[in-house]
């Protein structure tokens, strides 16, 4: 017979203090994006780098509540159908509610009598000359437990953490026969997905099986925010706690080559958005036809 959580569990205070940190660069990151989203400003190199800048120290936010939610929750120690019952009605009130709000505010500038531009002012995302019809509206309605649209763009995260928390139970069923060592296994094999986007965009789009026929290649599997679910509960329960030396000697490396990568890819990108690139390749071209 399985066990069940109490009913009320003690406070961690330095995740309270972590949740509010994360939630604080939610805020900070949403004020960053404009810079990237606007055909302005991506028509501006300046503020494309300096989003991409404000963006990249930004961007842990979501991996640091996916790790919360790991040391919380794993491994789920109720029946799956009370978890499901626990953690999805949670969610689901919230998520219907607003993602039903998000989709009339376009009929309700329409009824208002204002423009079509005003939805574009709101929403980045929606185009300048977004629909006002209710039926367009009811239409995306009908649509939300399948996907988000230009107006509900920010309820992508609650579609990704229903996602976990279905197969929480099941991870769990694993994770709690698993060994220390296997549990590394799997985390090896995940961090190697993390690079998988920046192979696919240099060195080639079919590695590791992926092709027009078969987008789940060979790290597929390990793939996905169910890492950092692991990590979470890796970090708590199977690591020692470090000293500051041994904490720095392991931060201070990483958060250097986070910098240097985040330098080389805003200056890429500032070039390539002045066309630099470009006009050196073909000066480099014209020098080998004229003296090669």
């Amino acid at each position: 017979m399985q066990q069940t959580l109490p009913t009320h569990q003690p406070r961690i205070v330095w995740l309270d203090l972590l949740r509010l940190f994360a939630i604080f660069m939610v805020i900070c990151i949403h004020c960053s994006d404009p810079f990237n989203v606007s055909p302005e400003a991506r028509a501006n190199p300046e503020f494309n780098l300096w989003g991409g800048i404000y963006g990249s120290f930004l961007r842990p936010c979501v991996p640091l509540f996916v790790m919360i939610t790991g040391i919380l929750l794993l491994p789920v120690k109720m029946s799956f159908e009370t978890f499901y019952k626990k953690r999805l009605l949670r969610i689901a009130v919230p998520f219907i509610i607003w993602s039903i709000l998000y989709n009339l505010f376009p009929w309700l500038t329409g009824i208002l009598g204002l423009s079509s531009a005003t939805i574009s002012n709101v929403f980045a995302y929606a185009p300048a000359d977004a629909s006002q019809s209710l039926g367009d509206a009811l239409k995306n309605i009908i649509l939300i437990p399948f996907q988000f649209n230009v107006y509900t763009v920010p309820m992508w995260y609650l579609y990704m953490l229903i996602g976990l928390y279905l197969y929480m139970p099941f991870f769990s069923a694993w994770l709690e026969k698993a060994t220390t060592k296997q549990k590394k296994i799997f985390l090896g094999c995940w961090s190697v997905t993390l690079f998988l986007p920046y192979a696919y965009t240099f060195l080639s789009s079919g590695l590791f099986g992926l092709s027009a026929w078969n987008t789940f290649g060979t790290f597929y599997y390990f793939a996905g925010f169910n890492g950092y679910l692991l990590l979470g509960h890796f970090l708590i329960k199977e690591v020692k706690e470090w000293s500051w030396n041994q904490t720095l000697a392991v931060t201070l490396p990483m958060f250097m080559m986070v910098v240097i990568e985040l330098i080389i890819f805003s200056i890429i990108l500032f070039l390539q958005r002045t066309k630099v690139v470009k006009v050196l390749l073909l000066s480099a071209r014209t020098a080998f036809d004229l003296f090669g």
